[in-house]
């Protein structure tokens, strides 16, 4: 996300160029060393060599049965340690789980274009409060995977002095039209305050790189407790009811959505910005009407265009009627981003 957030905000400081450069060297240098080792090893070793058929034909099987598995659609994760449903307020042990060793003052809201669902807030003025900052984006499958249990928590514990903030810092630009984010706001359901971070200041302020990142802040002002992704929800209410002073059971058995299956399609951007999982018949044209079409097969998790569509960096747009979007997926449900 830092190198992300460099691209977003368009930063050419030395600071952005050495973030960049730092994580090219990062990725790039260990799978030379891997390709110029392996070459050697293998070079070496003459075992493989006068083997290289029947070695074919054994990883060849392999391939075969590791594709058949994945299609059987069976998770992993199931099998290790069986298939579980998230609760809330499924632990209350009377003590901050996962504590940070060194709590530190919460940072401030800074550079705000827009607050929905509240005036202007400052941690001055929420001092007594226990607070959680909720850094998300309405596009983020991730984000918007943890909406029940956020919205569980305003609704649970407000009047017991928790106010929930969530920090809107977009991923794309049309994330930052004010009038996008209130209807995500609206459709979700949200009615805690939200602030638009357009800018990333207060993402900056704390030093976040995370979609979704939960700081969980004292009454005094201390950042106690942080999570950063999904998971964990036990645990943070846990640290909610501890903080606010309340004890005993909270609400047991209430249903929440199932975990993230290992095995599902991940989250799919479309645009030539990151056209990773594009399986469509040709390259891509970039921002200029073009007709595409299907190919006659597509691998699973990739995407592909039929009719005319203008390809950009993060959106595409229908041009003609009859323009088909297809999109090879293992899910439940697919949700897709409109605007």
């Amino acid at each position: 996300a830092a190198v992300l957030v460099q691209v977003v905000r368009q930063e050419t400081d030395l600071a952005g160029y050495l973030v960049t450069l730092s994580f090219a060297i990062g990725a790039g240098v260990p799978m030379l060393a891997i390709a110029l080792a392996g070459r050697r090893v293998i070079g070496k070793l003459g075992f493989f060599t006068s083997r290289s058929e029947l070695l074919r034909k054994v990883f060849g099987v392999i391939i075969i049965l590791s594709v058949a598995f994945i299609a059987s659609g069976v998770n992993i994760g199931s099998i290790q340690a069986g298939e579980k449903t998230e609760t809330a307020g499924s632990i209350d042990t009377g003590k901050l789980e996962d504590a940070l060793p060194e709590p530190y003052p919460a940072p401030d809201f800074s550079g705000i274009a827009t607050w929905i669902n509240s005036k202007p807030l400052t941690m001055n003025e929420l001092r007594g409060k226990v607070v959680l900052v909720d850094f998300w984006t309405y596009s983020c499958i991730n984000c918007v995977r943890t909406f029940p249990y956020i919205k569980s928590w305003d609704e649970k514990y407000r009047d017991d002095g928790l106010v929930i903030v969530g920090v809107h810092s977009p991923e794309f630009e049309f994330e930052k039209d004010p009038g996008n984010v209130k209807k995500a706001v609206a459709s979700n359901g949200i009615q805690y305050p939200v602030a638009l971070d357009n800018n990333f200041d207060t993402w900056r302020n704390f030093n976040n790189k995370y979609w979704p990142a939960h700081y969980l802040i004292d009454r005094d002002g201390r950042v106690v407790y942080t999570h950063f992704g999904e998971g964990k929800y036990d645990v943070t209410e846990n640290n909610i009811r501890y903080l606010l002073g309340l004890k005993g059971d909270t609400e047991k058995g209430k249903s929440m959505p199932a975990p993230y299956s290992a095995n599902q399609t991940p989250e799919t951007y479309l645009g030539y910005g990151r056209a990773d999982s594009y399986h469509g018949v040709g390259d891509i044209s970039r921002d200029q009407p073009f007709y595409y079409k299907f190919p006659e097969s597509m691998p699973r998790d990739s995407w592909a265009l039929d009719g005319k569509w203008t390809v950009g960096g993060e959106k595409i747009t229908s041009g003609a009627p009859g323009s088909s979007l297809r999109l090879n997926f293992a899910a439940k449900k697919v949700f897709l981003v409109l605007g």
